[in-house]
């Protein structure tokens, strides 16, 4: 931090060295301060050279300090942060409405464990404890001698709501110093390639809690956090990566994981198969499976959330499942996802459930669970009517069709799940918006998209450019007809540029634009002084090699402007330590923004550049005319082949995707609505189905062609 301070020094004393110059040049006309005007531009050019190269040194945790003292309020941030994101998702998910369901957890069986001194305490080897108390839970884990855990299950056994729970549970009874539970989806690590687990983690902090990138924290505090083992990894959904990734994941996790702690949640026939892949079992780690709920259970858990004298359709399915047996409803009703669906789809004006018991409707419970499934998306539609408030986190912004809904869930739902893995499982269980146009666009539609995109503003802003200057220069007809060639070369080489790096469009990262004041002010100002100062030596030269009349006036000019909107958005790319953890949504909007910014930044630039110049050399209305256009172009391109520009690749995406009606246009805003319906999970800033099963239930109807 000391060194880019006294580079910024050195680099604003440059600058303001010459301006000096420039003046003295002007009014002295000695040619020898044309040599010191060249060695002060050369001079504030190096220092912000070396800056930048030490800011990126920084970013990647290779340079600056950080103390504990920043790293443990690093730490805080970060709890808070997790502490409000699953707060709210618990709420969306009704995870305590009334209460937990009351699944009891046992230890699996000795060969799945490592040896048990390397696990827990003779007391603690045996555990058997219920998910409706999960303090005694989060009791047993933290006595664990590594908190090592894995949660084994079948789909729909509460594998993902018990990692929930652990996680607000632990940052309730967190002390100062104890690693922060950190929840995230295990499926998009690639542990060949990346075989350390805290250098993919730190990666996925800084994506979804971009205020551990605020300067409080040194700008890279995801890193020092997990550098320190400041952070409890929560691993969700192991048995959703092909079999061989599941096994790289295991021994990356025995290679790199060193005295960090773990809770990983994987099926259980998957998690043998990895085992036995790896050779090895998950070092020090406590696993524990569930049992499935008994018919007796399961009616005492509806009860407790009926009214206290049911209906008599209800009397129904609780006798039938009082009877204990194998019917579907019982078989249904094992699970927490089954039991679930049984009341959320019935516990509603006019619904029937006594329907339900009916063997002749539901002869089996396959049968069963896809009725529910089939309801599910009418029933929350028409139980939460949207509203305008924004402090409701049940409702959606819009009003949706069921049909609709469903139509789009099913071909998102399809476009998640196919091309399946080589062993038949879902290609993800995570929807990545950035993705978006890589998952589901054929490489010769991105590329004609995107040189579309860029090549037709490119032939119009310069041939309009080229048709004004030659017009002014020459006469009407030769203006046209220069506009003409000068339009199509530019379309051709714009088009080109497009073409070859469309695939980088679709590769992008989103990256962050943060335009809240709040603490930030002083951050601004000092930005905007330093951008200022560093701007006007590099306008003074560009207006005086533009045969600018009055290059003072030129330099000082562009200088500001440069200055005001490089500087603006560079404040903007630095988080604030405030900042809120980063959901799909959010994140979504965060790129749009940056995009935008960066966009409008080098096209008033440019279009001040050209402007100047070509007002001083042919005359002003055609300066301001040319800048204006080149401006736009120079955004344009700045969007498509540079920088962060994730948001353009989703563009495209929807663009094709709602033209053949697959996925609405504004999709983020409507799977923002599904999400608050309760049909869509969000993981830090990725999008699942509320369940697995409930994507492979909609996928089964809704497979994707290849557009």
């Amino acid at each position: 931090m000391v060194r880019r301070r006294l580079l910024r020094t050195v680099s604003g004393v440059a600058g303001t060295v010459a301006v000096g110059i420039a003046v003295n040049q002007v009014l002295n006309d000695d040619e020898w301060n044309l040599w010191a005007l060249g060695i002060a531009v050369a001079i504030a050019a190096a220092a912000e050279a070396v800056n930048q190269w030490l800011e990126h040194l920084d970013a990647r945790g290779q340079a600056g300090a950080v103390t504990p003292e920043t790293v443990r309020s690093a730490a805080e941030v970060l709890a808070r942060l997790v502490k409000a994101q699953w707060t709210t998702e618990a709420a969306i998910r009704s995870l305590d409405d009334p209460d937990p369901i009351p699944v009891r957890w046992r230890s699996a069986e000795p060969e799945m464990m490592d040896h048990p001194r390397h696990v827990a305490r003779s007391k603690d080897r045996d555990w058997s404890g219920r998910g409706d108390r999960i303090d005694e839970v989060a009791a047993w884990f933290r006595r664990l001698r590594r908190t090592r855990l894995v949660v084994l299950g079948e789909p729909g056994s509460g594998k993902t709501t018990l990692a929930v729970q652990l996680v607000r549970e632990l940052l309730a009874v967190r002390e100062d110093g104890e690693p922060v539970p950190v929840l995230l989806s295990v499926s998009g690590w690639d542990a060949a390639a990346q075989p350390d687990v805290w250098e993919w983690l730190a990666e996925q902090l800084h994506l979804g809690y971009p205020a551990l990138s605020a300067p409080d924290f040194g700008g890279h505090a995801h890193r020092e956090l997990t550098r320190d083992r400041m952070v409890l990894p929560v691993l969700d959904g192991l048995d959703e990566m092909p079999a061989p990734a599941r096994a790289a994941v295991l021994k990356a996790l025995n290679a790199s994981l060193g005295t960090g702690g773990l809770i990983l949640t994987c099926r259980t026939r998957e998690y043998d198969r990895a085992i036995a892949d790896a050779a090895s079992v998950l070092t020090g780690a406590a696993v524990i499976r569930p049992e499935p709920l008994s018919p007796k259970a399961a009616a005492a858990y509806l009860v407790s959330v009926l009214p206290p004298v049911p209906p008599p359709s209800w009397q129904v399915v609780l006798d039938t499942l009082a009877a204990g047996g194998r019917s579907p409803l019982a078989r249904v009703c094992s699970t927490p996802l089954g039991l679930w669906l049984v009341r959320t789809t019935q516990d509603r004006p006019g619904a029937d459930p006594a329907a339900l018991a009916d063997i002749g409707l539901h002869p089996t419970a396959a049968a069963l669970r896809s009725h529910l499934f089939d309801r599910l998306v009418p029933v929350l539609v028409a139980a939460r009517p949207p509203t305008g408030d924004p402090a409701d986190l049940f409702r959606p912004r819009r009003r949706h069709d069921p049909d609709d809904v469903t139509r789009w869930l099913g071909h998102l739902a399809g476009i998640l799940t196919h091309p399946r893995t080589g062993d038949g499982r879902p290609r993800t269980r995570d929807f990545t918006w950035w993705h978006l146009g890589r998952d589901t666009l054929t490489p010769a539609r991105r590329r004609i998209t995107a040189g579309l995109a860029v090549c037709l503003p490119a032939g119009l802003a310069f041939g309009v450019s080229a048709g004004l200057y030659f017009t002014i220069k020459s006469d009407l007809r030769f203006g046209v007809s220069a506009g003409y060639l000068v339009a199509l070369v530019m379309t051709l080489l714009a088009g080109a540029t497009a073409w070859f790096s469309a695939a980088g469009l679709f590769r992008s990262e989103p990256g962050h634009a943060d335009l809240s004041l709040r603490g930030r002010t002083s951050l601004l100002f000092a930005e905007l002084a330093y951008k200022v100062a560093l701007g006007i030596p590099i306008g003074l030269v560009i207006s005086y090699l533009g045969g600018v009349p009055q290059v003072i006036a030129g330099g000082l000019v562009f200088g500001l402007t440069m200055g005001l909107v490089t500087g603006f958005a560079q404040w903007a790319e630095v988080p604030a330590s405030t900042g809120r953890p980063g959901s799909p949504l959010a994140v979504w909007r965060a790129d749009r923004a940056l995009v935008l910014l960066q966009t409008a930044s080098l096209g008033l630039a440019l279009g001040l550049v050209v402007g100047l110049i070509s007002g001083f050399a042919v005359d002003v209305p055609f300066g301001l005319m040319g800048g204006v256009l080149t401006g736009l172009m120079g955004g344009l391109l700045t969007g498509s082949i540079g920088g962060k520009r994730a948001w353009l690749g989703y563009l495209v995406a929807t663009f094709w995707l709602a033209r053949d009606e697959r996925l609405p246009r504004r999709l983020m805003p409507f799977l923002d609505d599904a999400h608050r319906l309760g049909l869509l999970r969000a993981v830090g800033p990725l999008y699942q189905f509320r369940h697995a099963e409930f994507q492979d239930h909609l996928a089964a109807c809704h497979e994707p062609s290849s557009p």
